[in-house]
């Protein structure tokens, strides 16, 4: 079963199989520094878990998930709000260079199978100053442990590896490192693209 599949399975019971801490996410988001009218992609949305949150600090965001019956349940549980919800592959859909404050990958870049690739392709997408986040309200041990217990191949090998190993990676896309949180707590890795490259 590929991971499309595995995801949009599993849509329907996600928000109640699922736990997240609340208060992690909050500081997390308060360590970023959106500001009100800076332009959010949520990247891998999946339920809309961080919507209510970001919506704390700016309502221009937009949320992009691959799996349209994760798109869905999003769209239904935030339909109140302006979020522009899209249905799509971050890494073909085109959205223009230059266009983003903040890209916030919050629990599902060890699902990125070419993790070089997918930092390249987004640090395009940010404005120049902007910041490209991976977000886990978890240790990246936690995180992997899980993975590896899921009965399924795709999802068994996605794994977050530690985070001032994305350094070198995101030097080399013109992004300079500014957060980095790996512990038993949480994962935060912050690079933020340069004003001129």
């Amino acid at each position: 079963m590929e991971k499309h599949d595995f995801f949009n399975d599993m849509a329907a019971a996600w928000d109640t199989t699922n736990h997240y801490d609340t208060d992690k996410i909050e500081l997390m988001l308060k360590l970023l520094y959106i500001k009100n009218g800076d332009a959010v992609l949520d990247v891998g949305t999946g339920t809309g878990v961080l919507i209510p949150f970001l919506l704390k600090f700016t309502g221009t965001i937009c949320a992009i998930d691959s799996a349209e019956k994760m798109i869905e349940a999003a769209r239904k549980k935030h339909a109140h709000t302006k979020v522009n919800f899209v249905h799509g592959d971050i890494m073909e859909y085109p959205f223009e260079d230059a266009s983003f404050d903040h890209i916030i990958c919050y629990s599902v870049f060890p699902h990125f199978d070419d993790k070089r690739r997918t930092i390249a392709h987004l640090a395009k997408k940010l404005k120049p100053g902007g910041l490209l986040s991976v977000l886990h309200s978890s240790s990246k041990e936690k995180i992997n442990g899980v993975h590896v217990h899921v009965h399924n191949r795709d999802i068994m090998a996605d794994i977050l590896p530690p985070a001032r190993g994305l350094i070198a990676c995101a030097q080399d896309c013109g992004l300079r490192e500014e957060i980095i949180i790996d512990n038993a707590e949480m994962y935060l890795f912050g690079a933020r693209r340069k004003w001129h490259v």
